[in-house]
Formats: structure tokens, C-alpha cells, sequence
């Protein structure tokens, strides 16, 4: 090679090792100090919507609409709080003493009893207040869904009716709440003098007592207010036909997505349904495409609710006012092995024998492997 080739690469290679040794120990990827968080959960609203008053002139979403977004979300995020608390919520009266000995000992542990269980009380009333704000926020963004822009906000809709339904569900299955509650206004009738507010904290346990013996309040109260608004029937059917298009088109991007979706449209046809002459009929409507909804049910008749709750969908639809199953036709299973197929495709019973096969077939295999990896040459670990 030439002299000046050599001294070029012998140069190159000098500048090389140089810059090794000064940014080498630099660009070592070291461990993050602190874990890093993070969410497969889309945020959906993270700029809270601040730019609203742009979409006016587009007539894509107007500023009004934006607004009722940007506080589903929030009032969706309180209810998301409120799931998570009522399911694990656990019983605090059983682990109290029973109050003895004389009048001012009794008095004294009462009032002890008392202020164990105030704030837990006080997170089951949280439940009754959010009813109150969660129908008046649906029925005011419900109102606003009347232009060709809304699909945003039908489903920001969608998701708080989907949390409202699954509060019902978990709070219908907690009679523990009920029980802290008569044991909470036991204690507070003894101690009512020594507590501030007593006034209000009697209103509000006797609210709380009514709300807790209703079966399905936020929904109820929610049925009953939407039905008063002027055109909540074309509302609620877009609602369904938004979530079965999303269904259908592969929007869901997570399984619980998915889940919601078939929730929502289940209990749509329940909030649109009302009893001989107080509204429209869900099985008769012709703004209700029953036959799109139907081909949804039969495939996934039933879904995971909340932890290990599950929703039956046939069951959400047998509660409606009008239900029959000739009117249901479209929507329900028809023959028994149609239905005998859907449950083999969700209900772990049903697949049990198989699974008893399989364990009895590796069972006696089992022995005959391992005999041919011995003569193999193979070694049995442990």
C-alpha cells in the first residue's frame, strides 16, 4: 500500500480510539433511577378540549359540544374511582365490638364506633351523590346530540352509561353496604349530641338507607330522566348503532374496549324500552336495527363486567318492560343447539370434559416420553 494510504488509516483509527475514550463512558444506557409508569389507556381529552371555541365556524364539533366532552370524561373518571372503591369495599361492622357495661361506657364505644365507620359511610354517599350529578351531566350532553358532528360525543355517552351500569351491578351485589349502614345509624343515634351536623348526617343516612334498598338506582333515575327529553329515542338508537359500527369495524383496540362496547349496546336496548304507553318499544322500534345488534349478542352473549363479575346479555334483555321471546327473535339465540354452541364458547363447564381427556391422555403418555428420552440419552432434571 502507499505511504500515504497508510498514514491516512493510521490517523482514522487514532481519531477513532480518541473519540471512543471521551464519549464512550457517555452514551452508556444506564437503568432508569426511577420505575417508569405508563398506560395502554389512550388518553382521549388530554388538552381538556382548551381550543373548543375553534371548532365553531367548522361546524365539525361546536364549542358546546366540546364542553359536554371534556366533563363526561371527568365525570367518567370519578365513576371509574367509585368502581374501584364499591369493589373493594369490605365489611367494617363485623370487625366492631359489641357495645356493654354501663350507660357511659356504652355511650363512649358507640361514639368510637361511630367515627370508625364515618368515613367509609361517607365513601358509600359518594355513590348517591354521583347519581345526581352523572344524570344531570347525560341528560344535558344527550340533548346537544342532534347534529352530524356528535359521534364523540355519543361515545363519551357510551362510556359514562357504561360506568353507571357497572356501579349498578356492583352495588346491587354488596349487602355489606347496608349492613355498616344500620350499624353506623345505630351508633349514631346514641352519640348524636356529641357530633356537629347531626341534622344533616341524619337527612343523608336516611337518603342513603332508601338508595342502598333500591335495586338499579343510577340507571332507574337515569331512565326516567332521559325519557322526558324531546328526541331521546333517536339519541339512544344512534348511541347502539355508533357502538355496533365500532364493533364491527375493529375499533377496539383492548379487549375491555371491546367488553364496553357490547355492554353498552345491551343496556342501550334496556334504557330505550319503557312499559305500555310510557314510551317506545325497543322490540318494535323501527329507528332500532335489532337484526345489527343480534349478530353482536349471539357471538358474545356474555363478557367480563368488572374483576371477576360477568354480564349475560340475554339476561340485560329479559329485563326489559316488553320483553318476549317472540319479540326478542332478532336478538336471542333461537334453537337449542345454537344456544348449546354459545355456551361452549364462554362457560368453562361446559369444555370441562374435554379438559378431563387431555389431563388422562398426558397422564399415560407421560411415562412412555420419558422412557424414550432415557433411551434417547436424555437426563431427568431434579
Amino acid at each position: 500500500a502507499a505511504p500515504g494510504k497508510v498514514a491516512f488509516g493510521l490517523m482514522a483509527n487514532e481519531q477513532l480510539a480518541s473519540l471512543q475514550r471521551d464519549f464512550a463512558p457517555h452514551l452508556e444506557l444506564q437503568p432508569p433511577r426511577d420505575r417508569v409508569a405508563c398506560s395502554l389507556r389512550p388518553r382521549a381529552n388530554p388538552t381538556n378540549y382548551s381550543d373548543r371555541k375553534a371548532f365553531d365556524p367548522t361546524g365539525v364539533l361546536s364549542a358546546d359540544e366540546a364542553t359536554g366532552m371534556a366533563e363526561l370524561e371527568a365525570l367518567e373518571a370519578r365513576g371509574l374511582e367509585l368502581c374501584s372503591a364499591l369493589y373493594t369495599y369490605r365489611s367494617i361492622a363485623r370487625a366492631l365490638p359489641t357495645a356493654g357495661g354501663d350507660d357511659e361506657n356504652k355511650r363512649a364505644m358507640y361514639l368510637t364506633s361511630f367515627e370508625v365507620l364515618h368515613p367509609h359511610v361517607q365513601r358509600v354517599k359518594e355513590l348517591m351523590y354521583y347519581k345526581d350529578d352523572a344524570v344531570a351531566k347525560f341528560c344535558a350532553s344527550l340533548a346537544l346530540c342532534t347534529g352530524p358532528g356528535s359521534d364523540g360525543l355519543l361515545l363519551a355517552l357510551s362510556r359514562v352509561f357504561d360506568v353507571v351500569a357497572v356501579l349498578d351491578s356492583i352495588k346491587d351485589t354488596k349487602a355489606c353496604l347496608s349492613n355498616d349502614l344500620s350499624v353506623y345509624k345505630r351508633a349514631f343515634a346514641h352519640c348524636r349530641a356529641d357530633v356537629t351536623n347531626a341534622d344533616a348526617i341524619f337527612n343523608s343516612n336516611n337518603a342513603l338507607q332508601l338508595f342502598l334498598a333500591e335495586k338499579g338506582p343510577l340507571l332507574s333515575a337515569l331512565k326516567a330522566a332521559v325519557h322526558r327529553l324531546p328526541g331521546a329515542e333517536e339519541s339512544i338508537c344512534a348511541m347502539a348503532h355508533l357502538c355496533a359500527e365500532a364493533l364491527e369495524g375493529g375499533w377496539c383496540l383492548l379487549p375491555a374496549e371491546r367488553h364496553r362496547m357490547l355492554r353498552a349496546c345491551a343496556c342501550l336496548v334496556w334504557l330505550l324500552d319503557c312499559p305500555a304507553g310510557g314510551g317506545p318499544n325497543a322490540f318494535l322500534s323501527r329507528k332500532l336495527r335489532r337484526d345489527r345488534l343480534g349478530r353482536l349478542f349471539k357471538v358474545s352473549p356474555v363478557v367480563p363486567l368488572y374483576g371477576d363479575m360477568h354480564a349475560n346479555l340475554p339476561l340485560i334483555l329479559r329485563r326489559c318492560p316488553n320483553f318476549s321471546p317472540a319479540a326478542a327473535a332478532e336478538l336471542l339465540p333461537h334453537s337449542r343447539r345454537e344456544m348449546e354452541s354459545l355456551t361452549g364458547s364462554y362457560d368453562v363447564v361446559a369444555a370441562a370434559g374435554s379438559l378431563r381427556s387431555l389431563v388422562v391422555d398426558y397422564t399415560m403418555s407421560l411415562p412412555a416420553l420419558l422412557r424414550r428420552a432415557d433411551a434417547l440419552g436424555g437426563r431427568r432434571l431434579g
